[in-house]
């Protein structure tokens, strides 16, 4: 029988071979159905694609997130107003599989993807087209920690004095209130059921747990 576990050192799950053919469950995460990753710092609407002319073609990626967090877009108009198109966004989830999410510009506004990036492996304009001479700029971000499909967040470890600024609960459930808490202290673990974590200083890992019973 193959098992899930989870590395310490590289906080990602791998797989292994159960000697006793069987599982002895404690809980849903002690099988190991879960990865970890560092939740950086706080959003940043430039952390992935600086300032730049919009493009057909692919964007130049400054720097891989450090957790599994959502994407953003934000346009800025340059003279009359393009066509926009899209961005399509590729790279990896905490699980290590190949996503993609098509995110479509808005006019002067900042849009955000839905799912949990932890690796980019490209950022590319499609179906741009310019009005005038001048080319609308954009920048491309990244937002708040989100759990990869079908999964949540189940605890968090803080690894560096840390704020949160909000939180998302998986339906139906409800934990402690990060939001809420002045200062979360270096070196304390909070347990509960979020699907999203937006921090605005400080440095956490996210442990995520697959849904259960179909939820």
């Amino acid at each position: 029988m193959m098992v899930g576990a989870i590395n310490t050192s590289t906080k990602k799950v791998e797989n292994i071979n159960s000697t006793t053919n069987a599982l002895h469950v404690i809980s849903p995460e002690s099988i190991g159905q879960l990865n970890g990753t560092v939740i950086i710092t706080a959003p940043d609407v430039d952390y992935l694609v600086t300032t730049t002319s919009m493009i057909v073609g692919a964007y130049t990626v400054a720097a891989q997130p450090l957790g599994s967090h959502v994407v953003t877009v934000t346009h800025t108009k340059v003279g009359t107003l393009d066509t926009l198109g899209t961005i399509v966004v590729v790279g990896t989830s905490s699980d290590g599989e190949t996503i993609t999410e098509t995110i479509t510009p808005t006019d002067s506004a900042t849009v955000t993807g839905s799912l949990g990036f932890e690796a980019i492996t490209s950022i590319t304009g499609v179906g741009w087209v310019i009005d005038g001479s001048n080319n609308d700029t954009l920048t491309v971000g990244i937002g708040a920690v989100v759990a990869p499909t079908g999964k949540y967040i189940f605890a968090v470890q803080i690894d560096a004095e840390a704020v949160v600024a909000s939180e998302t609960f998986v339906s139906g459930s409800a934990g402690p209130k990060l939001a809420s808490i002045t200062a979360l202290p270096a070196g304390a673990t909070k347990y509960g059921r979020w699907s999203s974590i937006t921090p605005t200083s400080g440095e956490m890992t996210a442990y995520f747990a697959s849904l259960w019973g179909g939820e």
